[in-house]
């Protein structure tokens, strides 16, 4: 266990030292600045009474603070899910395939770890800082949303969970892409066609009319059980944020499963490879 918590520290300080996160981290901290300093809410029985931003102020708003609340933190993990997980998928994408290079590889695989535990390590330690710069905002934002209206909602950190998983899905086959092809733009540009595409997977019953073929139904359908479910996901985290009914869960088992397979699809694909 000590030989892969020290491929996951050392690739979480590889992932770390990318700029992106940097930029992750500071446009976090930013938000963070803006809610503690700049953002005044004032509440009566239950009701905002006036909302201030910079100095300058709102009253007369007819709005609940749960409303208020829910809104707000809707927004952030709105936008962690769709830039979050952009930025977090780009920045990751070239550790496996860095790794796979002539002359790190040879390096790599004569020190005495087994392939499973580098792979995994390495997996491990991007999906350690993704989960930091995730939680660095929602736990921040819900601290300081929190004391400021005397609300907490701790389905917002659910939300983060969510979206951290999400992640781990996405990142399970960008590995499997990276060990396959050795070549980062291949897995980001594969990993961004899966997200982009889930809208279209999910709402497939209204493109079959627009097919000539049964063949192309199937293969939609076969697209659709072999990627994550990330739009139906998406919309998972939405209604926990604001605290409304999931209607099922399934798209998460799923994609939970479609990540695993993918994995030791990559897991088998390494241990056989010649370097």
């Amino acid at each position: 266990m000590t030989k892969l918590w020290a491929v996951c520290y050392y690739s979480f300080l590889e992932s770390l030292a990318r700029k992106t996160f940097i930029v992750f981290f500071i446009i976090s901290t930013l938000v963070l600045l803006l809610f503690l300093l700049a953002l005044n809410i004032d509440a009566v029985d239950g009701a905002v009474s006036a909302i201030s931003l910079f100095g300058i102020e709102a009253q007369g708003i007819d709005i609940k603070v749960p409303q208020l609340i829910f809104g707000i933190e809707s927004v952030i993990a709105s936008t962690l899910f769709i830039f979050g997980l952009f930025f977090s998928i780009f920045a990751t994408a070239s550790l496996i395939p860095n790794m796979l290079e002539k002359g790190n590889i040879d390096w790599i695989i004569a020190k005495p770890i087994s392939r499973s535990k580098l792979l995994f390590g390495r997996y491990l330690g991007a999906l350690s800082i993704v989960a930091f710069n995730i939680f660095y905002l929602i736990g921040g934002s819900l601290l300081i949303l929190s004391f400021k209206t005397g609300l907490w909602n701790f389905y917002f950190l659910l939300a983060g969970l969510l979206i951290t998983v999400l992640f781990a899905v996405l990142y399970a086959i960008m590995v499997f892409l990276g060990v396959l092809f050795q070549n980062s733009a291949i897995a980001i540009m594969g990993t961004y066609l899966i997200i982009l595409v889930s809208p279209l997977l999910f709402n497939r019953d209204q493109i079959y009319a627009l097919l000539s073929k049964k063949i192309y139904q199937l293969l939609l359908d076969g697209i659709y059980y072999i990627t994550p479910r990330t739009f139906e996901i998406g919309d998972i985290v939405r209604r926990i944020v604001l605290n409304d009914s999931i209607i099922s869960w399934a798209p998460l088992g799923h994609s939970l499963i479609i990540g695993t397979v993918y994995f030791i699809f990559a897991l088998v694909l390494f241990k056989r490879k010649n370097f």
